[in-house]
């Protein structure tokens, strides 16, 4: 399967960007009454950041589950949750996009961050461990954090600051409501039952079961979608197999083929169940070149992986760039019934979520068709002026 993408990100020293943001709370209602600080974690992490505190209390509560080593329960969940962090370092727009899941997700930043609230839990009442275990804890809190950001398809930095490869196995959406209601009822199977430790590994094996689960199918769905280029006699230039939110059992394919991007819904046993849907690769429109020459331009390739380009709407002067892998198409067949079923519900409940944008480039041309101006979207569809 997919291992490593977006191989290396220029050294790149951003200017100023102007930015008018989006307020959620306004505009889809949500986190309405949320603290500032909070409600950005909220937003920018894709509140993926809860469940990596379930995570690392469950993991932490089948190692050390007695009343007596709660301090370093408490020290691994809260460590399986300090990377998100760096979502606090000003800054907005492409900017964002280099220092989130960078060093803070790092094998050389955990390691030393977690030196770090070794120290400072010790010196703050986690007295009956050892140093050495404290850290042990600190680690634990801090890998698991990398290691679930690693099965997501946004990926992390495990090996910044040596090099800016991106590490994404695809297994997991970033949201997954089935790996919550895994975490959260076996941290009440083992908290309310008499089954007490056992209760708590057996619901991490679960847990554990269901990732080996996920990779096994996005590996699988490797092998199924590499077999239908070949049907289809495509050339393949690059390819992935991406989760779908709400249905752990269906997948995105997406093949590149020299300036075109193909995405077919998928299932596991079926493989490809759907037709294929043809984009333009942004990177090959002739076009757009300066876009790519630039600095921002290097920052956005190195982030995207598949982006198509687009005519907006009805104005034939205006185009718009999308990372195939953030875009959501109507009736799709790669969420499943469940999924489907929830994507409607969203829809009418949150309008113009289908449609929206993020993570995209607006470009206005000239009437000799040159780049004229370029407007960067961001997670929230914040606009940001290159």
């Amino acid at each position: 399967m997919r291992g490593f993408v977006n191989t290396e990100l220029p050294r790149i020293g951003m200017a100023s960007i102007r930015v008018a943001r989006v307020d959620l709370s306004r505009d889809f209602g949500m986190f309405k009454g949320t603290p500032g600080p909070l409600k950005m974690i909220l937003e920018r992490c894709a509140l993926d950041t809860p469940t990596h505190g379930l995570i690392g209390r469950l993991v932490a509560r089948a190692i050390w589950p007695e009343k007596a080593q709660s301090g370093l329960v408490n020290v691994v969940t809260v460590c399986s949750l300090l990377p998100d962090l760096d979502v606090l370092v000003p800054g907005g727009g492409l900017e964002y996009l280099v220092s989130h899941r960078g060093i803070s997700h790092s094998f050389i930043g955990v390691g030393v961050f977690a030196w770090g609230v070794a120290w400072v839990a010790r010196k703050m009442g986690v007295r009956s461990h050892s140093f050495a275990q404290v850290y042990a804890a600190s680690l634990l809190g801090f890998l698991s954090h990398v290691f679930f950001d690693m099965v997501t398809t946004f990926g992390t930095l495990v090996f910044a600051p040596f090099t800016d490869t991106r590490v994404a196995w695809d297994a997991l959406f970033i949201i997954d409501p089935y790996l919550n209601a895994l975490l959260i009822g076996s941290l009440c199977f083992g908290w309310l039952t008499r089954f007490g430790p056992a209760g708590y590994r057996f619901g991490a094996g679960l847990v554990s079961g269901y990732v080996v689960l996920a990779l096994l199918i996005t590996g699988v769905g490797q092998i199924q979608l590499r077999n239908w280029a070949d049907a289809h006699d495509m050339v393949i230039d690059q390819m992935a197999v991406m989760p779908t939110p709400f249905s752990p059992l269906h997948r995105r394919g997406i093949v590149q083929s020299a300036d075109r991007i193909v995405w077919v819904p998928m299932t596991f046993g079926a493989g490809v169940i759907g037709p294929a849907h043809t984009f333009t690769s942004a990177l090959t429109d002739s076009r757009l070149g300066s876009v790519w020459s630039s600095r921002s331009g290097e920052i956005y390739k190195w982030f995207t992986r598949f982006p198509v380009v687009r005519q907006m709407d009805a104005k034939e002067n205006m185009l718009l760039v999308q990372d195939l892998q953030f875009m959501l198409i109507r009736d799709d067949l790669a969420l499943g019934w469940l999924g489907d079923w929830v994507a409607r519900w969203a829809e009418n409940r949150f309008p113009g979520l289908i449609d929206r944008r993020n993570f995209s480039l607006e470009i206005e041309l000239s009437k000799e068709g040159r780049v004229k101006k370029v407007t960067y979207l961001g997670q929230t569809e914040e606009r940001h002026p290159l």
